[in-house]
């Protein structure tokens, strides 16, 4: 749909995406500093862009990850960290996507990468936790389940993290459960820019849905990172996107009504309708039943669907200690005679 307003409306969701500087901080002091670092940041934008429903943070945006003390500096789902955001999203009433890396495990396991939505009244209204943590270098605790909920002005929101939209099984069983934008928050680092952008385009296109990615921007003391957090329309056409500069944010405006029709009325690239009823324009209503061996065996035979991947990758977490056979070296080039 057309950008460049700052405005929103009845049907138009106006959503915002910050490539905020990534933090590097040691104590719990200083990531309460960052937190209200954030809280303006909210304020601002929401000053600057009086449309603005939803903001979205990224992926390490409130705790960073700190090579040595990330364990040190973890939080709950009631810490001091989300009422600082709970108050700036009710006064600025608008929705908040924010991180938490990591929130503590009540079984005392490693903590949980999480994401959560605030809505404007400075309620949580959505909890996931990432279920594909980055190999080998994210030490949280996988998390088990997808997550949507109603967003600002009915909008259906889902959460996803950073690697895990490498997995397109991940956005597809988030649209299922109803999500209209799937929100991406990741912390992610060069070299993957392109293919990482374009994930985003595609995840839309293939599930007629809203994606809005918002990611870090410059150095902590490990990676350098890429920022382009951008905004894709459900054609996989993008409607707003930053560069590499920390701290930029950019905006647009989502419609309700024009989602709803294409899912409504498209036929020959509604993939979602397209999945499940196959071969629809041969035999009336087509076919429902999964037509993927693979899929029927991760339901019903999961430990068997691990052998079979082992068998096309390897058999150990760690590629040194694996019993799969490594290829051989390439022969030496001969020696060219003298």
């Amino acid at each position: 749909m057309p950008q460049g307003s700052i405005s929103s409306s009845d049907d138009a969701v106006g959503v915002a995406v910050v490539n905020y500087q990534v933090p590097v901080v040691e104590t719990k002091n200083q990531v309460l500093d960052n937190c209200k670092r954030i809280a303006g940041f909210v304020e601002g934008m929401k000053r600057g862009y009086p449309g603005l429903d939803l903001i979205v943070f990224p992926e390490y945006t409130t705790q960073g990850f700190h090579p040595t003390k990330w364990s040190d500096l973890t939080t709950t789902l009631t810490g001091d960290e989300m009422q600082i955001f709970s108050e700036a999203c009710k006064k600025n009433k608008v929705y908040g996507i924010f991180s938490l890396t990591g929130e503590e495990h009540p079984d005392g396991m490693n903590p949980y990468n999480t994401l959560v939505m605030i809505n404007d009244q400075g309620e949580t209204s959505l909890v996931y936790r990432k279920i594909f943590p980055w190999t080998p270098q994210e030490p949280w605790t996988a998390g088990h389940e997808t997550a949507v909920a109603e967003g600002p002005k009915g909008l259906m929101v889902g959460g996803t993290i950073c690697y895990d939209c490498n997995m397109p099984e991940i956005v597809r069983d988030t649209v299922m459960k109803g999500a209209e934008l799937v929100v991406r928050i990741q912390g992610y680092m060069y070299p993957s820019k392109e293919q990482q952008r374009q994930i985003a385009q595609v995840r839309a296109w293939e599930n007629l849905t809203y994606v809005a990615v918002a990611n870090m921007a410059g150095r902590d003391l490990v990676y350098s990172y890429f920022g382009h957090s951008n905004i894709v329309d459900f054609d996989g056409s993008v409607l707003a996107e930053c560069g590499t500069g920390p701290d930029e944010a950019t905006y647009a405006t989502l419609s309700l009504t024009t989602i709803r029709d294409a899912r409504r009325n498209w036929t020959a690239e509604n993939h979602l309708y397209n999945l499940v009823h196959r071969g629809f324009t041969s035999e009336p209503g087509g076919h429902a039943k999964n037509p993927f061996g693979f899929y029927d065996k991760w339901v019903n035979d999961p430990e068997g669907v691990r052998d079979d991947v082992e068998v096309l990758t390897r058999d150990h977490d760690s590629p040194d200690k694996a019993t799969t056979p490594k290829l051989a070296a390439p022969p030496r080039a001969a020696k060219l005679s003298q």
